[in-house]
């Protein structure tokens, strides 16, 4: 396979993998200190909104869940990063099947919040499914294609991936969540590329997406249509579907510079922004920190996504490369999209910004993901573990 000029073996199998304490130097230091940093930066936003939302309740124990979560994200990546990520590929079918019973054990038996089902209890604790069947997709995919390398231009090779996706995708917008359904689609695209699919097919996807987008209209719900329109023109609706738009945008210009101050914004406290410890905090973290906190947010986010670029085009073999691109793709995705529709450029469709947003099922899934890419990055020159 060749992936941007680089040629990359295939790997060793992961029953030959014997883990010792001297791949701690092929840890990647660049994306360990973003990731540290960022839970950090997330729990001091997670404290800040929370006291400034007084809807929310006690602060504190937004601040402990937040630390709670944190240390077992640590603990999650670490385990994760322990173990050859070949295995990983090894029992992607294994994955697959989970990922797509789970989903529908949450239409059956999932809690309804805000007029979503999109959580299962367990021990006490709710999780979102969601999360983590976009981190195991990212396995499934990249197994799929790195197995089918020299074949990606036929068509029958993407129409299968595409195959693959569809129950997820359509289990995830019945819950229904438009927003992760569509980081699915992201992430498609993003390994699909990376894996070597043409430019001209991917465009005709989106040419057949386009065609189809009257038929598409048609099944949205009525919220659906209105949240994916109001960012056009969010006046023309002040006090329904542009209303959310409109106090971001007015949080995020009142922070101006250097901010209100931690805990100092005032659209929380007077019930103008809404969701602000989730699908608006970046409204929140620029009201209280100003223009100087959204560029250290984006400075950590830089240095992890090239990060993890780094990792998958050092990666040993194409799984490895194809993982981090999968990785690559949701973390972006979600970036842009989250702030883009703070800032009215993006529809509003409820896409957590990661790190940042409050939920421990989003952290945890995230961590997965990176201690994959730990795990890439500690096994890309077997020569030097023997």
């Amino acid at each position: 396979m060749s992936v941007g000029g680089i040629s990359l073996q295939r790997a060793a199998s992961p029953l030959h993998d014997n883990p010792t304490f001297r791949r701690l130097d092929l840890v990647d230091p660049y994306l360990l200190v973003a990731t540290l940093l960022l839970m950090a930066y997330g729990l001091v936003i997670t404290y800040s909104t929370s006291y400034e939302d007084l809807a929310a309740g006690d602060p504190i124990q937004f601040i402990v869940r937040g630390a709670i979560f944190t240390a077992l994200g640590i603990v999650t990546m670490l385990a994760v990063a322990y173990f050859d990520y070949a295995w990983f590929g090894t029992f992607a079918p294994v994955f697959y099947l989970l990922t797509i019973g789970l989903l529908a054990l949450v239409l059956v038996i999932g809690h309804n919040v805000l007029g979503g089902q999109r959580w299962i209890t367990v021990a006490g604790q709710k999780f979102q499914v969601s999360e983590f069947a976009k981190i195991f997709m990212i396995v499934v995919l990249a197994k799929y294609f790195a197995d089918r390398q020299g074949r990606m231009a036929s068509p029958l090779v993407l129409g299968g991936a595409l195959l693959l996706l569809a129950p997820a995708f359509a289990l995830v917008y019945r819950q229904p969540d438009l927003g992760t359904s569509l980081v699915f689609v992201g992430i498609f695209f993003g390994m699909a590329y990376l894996a070597g699919a043409r430019p001209w097919q991917l465009a005709s996807l989106v040419a057949a997406g386009l065609a189809g987008f009257p038929l598409i209209w048609g099944i949205l719900q009525g919220y659906q249509k209105a949240r994916l329109t109001a960012f056009l023109d969010p006046y023309a609706d002040p006090q329904g579907a542009g209303w959310n738009i409109i106090q971001s945008l007015i949080a995020i210009g009142s922070g101006q510079a250097t901010g209100k101050g931690l805990t100092a914004g005032t659209q929380s406290p007077l019930g103008y922004l809404p969701i602000a410890e989730s699908d608006f905090v970046f409204a929140g973290l620029a009201e209280d920190l100003g223009f100087v906190g959204a560029v250290i947010l984006f400075a950590l986010f830089a240095v992890l996504l090239i990060a993890t670029l780094r990792i998958g085009f050092r990666a040993r073999d194409p799984f490895g490369t194809l993982v981090a691109a999968g990785v690559f793709s949701m973390l972006a995705f979600q970036l842009v999209v989250n702030i883009g529709m703070a800032m009215s450029l993006m529809p509003v469709t409820g896409i957590p910004l990661p790190f940042i947003s409050h939920g421990g099922s989003s952290l945890l899934s995230i961590c997965m993901a990176l201690g994959l890419l730990q795990s890439i990055s500690m096994r890309r020159d077997a020569s030097r573990l023997r």
